[in-house]
């Protein structure tokens, strides 16, 4: 609108306001003299301004309009003669004085000694040239809408409505965009609450009339919410909006009966709100979004308002109250001590679900160790080991143990933190270290022959690795100085990424994994040496390599190559060496690749930047290159090592140069925390070494990480192996379905027995076997949830449809159904495959054929879940899909 267009508005509805008036007037008659004068007041919201011409004939009344910018242009205005008439003559005096400014005088000369104001709808309706108002519009309450409307319109914020009606949400509509800079239609809390953090937005906010406000306040709250009324308020008195509602959030989900809470919520509430309090629950709502927001947009703005929170939650003296937020620092930190002081598995999970958690991740990890060493120190520890038992052990439970371990070691810079983890270190250290005695005493027998339940280090190439390479191609890795709890974490990543599609077997039918046991002392030019040449030997590189492809148990014309970190290297473009690259061509020929990396044995010297002691897969220099070869190509990979180690967190320095960091040459006493062994498996010279069996001892110079002992983390080499993506079974070799221990997991169940198997005879007649109840008997006892699921009609119908070669048989359903629910709907695989009478299977392909016949329509009765770990049977959906029956 041109300003000539916005002035030609506003005298017409000076013009009908004075019509107004004058009709008035002209219905009193006895006021209506010949030659009298009427002066119309006519107050204005800015300076007066007239453009129009300046006398005019309304209602055959003469009209005088005089703009009257002070005080004393009114007085000059009212000095001048009127001219004469037959009727009363109007003087229109428009100023933008009000009546105390004028004075009594001037007042008592005007007419009914009042300031008229201009007609809002008639300016508004010739503001917008629209054809008709919404009556609404008039009604007394609308009057600051009206008022906004004008005012828009006259800065030119209004689009015209010529030939339309304009309705009241219209209006409120242009109204909200305009004063708050949002689109109204789309409108949430969340969004309100981002426009009035602008400061520009909480200006114009606080700018507007007190009824504009409350019109605009009361129209979002119709919409939105009474939370909404919450944030409009806060945002007329404080700056820090976001701040606030963090605060507000922590204020309002605090228990009403501590009184430390109570006190910080009514200080919170008096000093924002004064005597019209917010409700509670509005509050809380207001806060939730605030939270939401802050979670989502990660801002610098932003994070001063959370950082800024946290200062006005103290100023409240609130900080008790600091764990009740998703999103400030200290209701992480008040989180992460809570879990410290009760080391419970539901105090780590609220701490999961802080903001920051992702960001304090090594925090959060090592309180997680912490619980669950907490529940290890729970489970009950082995009277005796053999090194057999204690190997495997190690490769199933022990090696967890040493990586949690591990985490709680580095400790924390919170003090409550710190002396949890300090706490939980010692005593599990303590159980720890109790479990290496009890192995070494089964060492010196170890260092003389290999018991025959064990595969030693001498032996691994010819037992593990030849029988593969007759059927596979194989890739071994040996990553010198990996420890079990390194390997563990290594392997952990791998299954855990999806993408790689590796699955990972285990040469036990029970489907644990297993270790080898190293040559003494544990050092690489031993037990690497015996490794790689497949004899008790000491000796380096060069042997290796001289040794590697000649083995006389090579399949015939065996392509065999070792290749060491020099090797490893790429060039011209390449990730890797030219000569892995030409071992991953296909050749006819068997073909075994041995690598050798020694990122883990550096890092024992050198040092980890990472504040997470915890090895990945991509943490190892090489590893996903050579894993990404032989997947696409086909390969077997087997990971190991030549030894483990033990990590430095406060050892005894003995000084003895006879020897390596963790053994020295026979001489002096023997300590408690040693062992003397001598045999043929002891490769220095003389076949006798003193070796440390406590992690706190060493002989040599302190670094972060030593091998070459006698504890069961040096002893123990793991061995993981790995088929390639499409390969799921290999014969001999039973898919690694134990996994976790339960003491890692924080799973407390314990796994249903297998249900009596039941004789079906020719006729389909079941008949129970002789000293086997009959699961679908229908007198006695009731049948279990299995008996009935493979009796109802839905089962047998859907069973008999299924291939016969590809169908599992009945009992097999009945029993992994009743022990997955006795567990609680969820069993580790291990657990479903031994009471589906088969542990060395793929649990893949055992959910699939359970899946074929339970899983009507899609719908998922049963499921693979946890990167594959765990089997899952919702109740609801099989009750729903295979009612019971009877």
């Amino acid at each position: 609108m041109t300003a000539v267009e916005l002035g030609s508005a506003i005298e017409n509805a000076v013009t009908s306001r004075v019509g107004d008036v004058i009709r008035t007037i002209d219905n009193e008659p006895s006021r209506s003299a010949v030659g009298r004068r009427v002066v119309i007041g006519i107050r204005t919201r800015g300076e007066p301004v007239w453009t129009g011409p300046a006398d005019y004939v309304l209602h055959s009344h003469p009209v005088r309009f005089v703009a009257c910018p002070s005080v004393l242009a009114v007085l000059d205005a009212l000095a001048e003669t009127p001219p004469p008439s037959d009727a009363y003559t109007v003087l229109v005096v428009l100023t933008d004085r009000d009546a105390g400014e004028l004075g009594d005088d001037v007042m008592a000369r005007v007419h009914r000694e009042r300031l008229y104001d201009v007609s809002k709808y008639t300016l508004l309706q010739d503001l917008l040239r629209a054809r008709q108002l919404d009556p609404q519009l008039r009604g007394g309450d609308n009057a600051w809408l009206v008022d906004a409307l004008v005012d828009l319109a006259r800065s030119g914020q209004l689009p015209s409505m010529v030939g339309l009606t304009f309705g009241r949400d219209v209006a409120l509509g242009h109204v909200v965009r305009n004063r708050l800079s949002v689109e109204p239609s789309t409108l949430d809390l969340g969004g309100l609450i981002t426009a009035l953090d602008e400061m520009a937005t909480r200006t114009q906010w606080r700018g507007l009339g007190d009824e504009e406000r409350a019109g605009i306040t009361e129209h979002l709250v119709e919409r939105l919410g009474r939370a909404a009324e919450v944030v409009l308020r806060l945002a007329v008195t404080r700056e820090d909006l976001i701040a606030e509602l963090l605060v507000a959030d922590v204020v309002a989900r605090s228990p009403e009966d501590d009184p430390n809470a109570r006190q910080a919520f009514g200080a919170f509430i008096h000093t924002r709100f004064g005597s019209v309090e917010p409700s509670r629950n509005d509050l809380a709502l207001a806060g939730a979004q605030a939270v939401e927001l802050a979670i989502h947009a990660g801002t610098d703005h932003l994070w001063q308002q959370i950082r800024y929170a946290d200062t006005l939650l103290a100023q409240l003296n609130g900080v008790a109250q600091a764990h009740q937020s998703r999103v400030l620092p200290s209701g992480f930190t008040s989180r992460l001590e809570r879990a410290a002081e009760s080391l419970d598995e539901a105090a780590l999970s609220v701490v999961d679900e802080h903001h920051l958690a992702a960001g304090e991740a090594a925090h959060v990890r090592r309180m997680r160790a912490a619980v669950r060493l907490q529940r290890w120190l729970s489970t009950p520890s082995p009277d005796s080991l053999s090194p057999a038992a204690a190997l495997r052990a190690h490769a199933r439970d022990l090696s967890w143990v040493d990586a949690e371990l591990g985490q709680v070691r580095r400790g924390s810079s919170n003090s409550v933190v710190a002396q949890a983890l300090g706490t939980i270190a010692k005593k599990a250290g303590a159980r720890r270290a109790a479990v290496d005695q009890q192995f070494v005493r089964g060492l010196p027998e170890a260092a003389q022959t290999v018991p025959g339940d064990i595969c030693a280090v001498e032996d691994f190439l010819p037992k593990v690795i030849a029988p593969l390479v007759r059927d596979h191609k194989v890739l071994l890795i040996v990553i010198d100085g990996m420890s079990g709890a390194a390997a563990i974490e290594i392997a952990n990543s791998i299954a855990d990424n999806r993408r790689l599609g590796w699955t990972e077997v285990v040469r036990s039918a029970d489907g644990g994994r297993e270790a080898v046991l190293a040559a003494f002392p544990t050092e690489t030019a031993y037990s690497r040496t015996s490794l790689l040449t497949a004899s008790l030997a000491s000796g380096t590189q060069d042997d290796e390599q001289r040794a590697f492809p000649k083995h006389t148990f090579w399949p015939p014309r065996t392509r065999a190559v070792l290749v060491h970190k020099a090797g490893l290297g790429g060039s011209d473009g390449r990730d890797l060496g030219a000569e892995i690259d030409a071992e991953f061509v296909p050749h006819k020929e068997p073909q075994v690749m041995a690598v050798v990396l020694n990122t883990v044995d550096d890092a024992l010297s050198r040092g980890r930047q990472a504040d997470e002691p915890s090895w990945q897969y991509d943490h190892v220099a090489g590893l996903p290159q050579l894993l990404g070869r032989a997947a696409e190509n086909g390969w077997v990979v087997v990971m190991t090592s030549d030894h483990g180690h033990v990590l430095e967190h406060g050892s005894t320095h003995r000084p003895d140069s006879t020897g390596g960091a963790r053994w020295r040459l026979p001489g002096g006493d023997i300590g408690s925390d040693e062992v003397m062994l001598s045999g043929r498996r002891v490769l220095v010279p003389g076949g006798s070494a003193v070796l440390a069996t406590s992690e706190n001892v060493r002989y040599g110079p302190r670094t972060h990480g030593y091998h070459g002992g006698a504890a069961l983390a040096e002893v123990a080499i793991p061995l993981v192996v790995l088929l390639p993506p499409g390969t799921d079974e290999l014969d001999g070799w039973a898919v690694n379905s134990l996994g976790a221990p339960d003491w890692w997991t924080g799973r407390t169940t314990t796994p249903a027995k297998r249900p009596a198997v039941t004789k079906t005879s020719k006729r389909g007649t079941r008949k129970p076997s002789a000293d086997q109840p009959d699961l679908f008997a229908t007198d006695g006892p009731l049948l279990s949830r299995g008996a009935q699921l493979v009796a109802s009609e839905t089962f047998i119908n859907t069973h008999k449809g299924q291939p016969t070669n590809r169908v599992l048989k009945s009992e097999v359903f009945a029993a992994v159904v009743d022990a997955v629910l006795a567990a609680g709907g969820r069993l580790p695989v291990a657990d479903v495959l031994q009471a589906a009478g088969t542990p060395g299977r793929n649990p893949r392909g055992l959910v699939a054929a359970l899946a074929r016949v339970l899983n009507i329509d899609q719908f998922p009765v049963v499921d693979l879940i946890d990167n594959g770990r765990t089997v899952l049977i919702n109740e609801k959906l099989l009750d729903e899909q295979f009612p019971k029956e009877g």
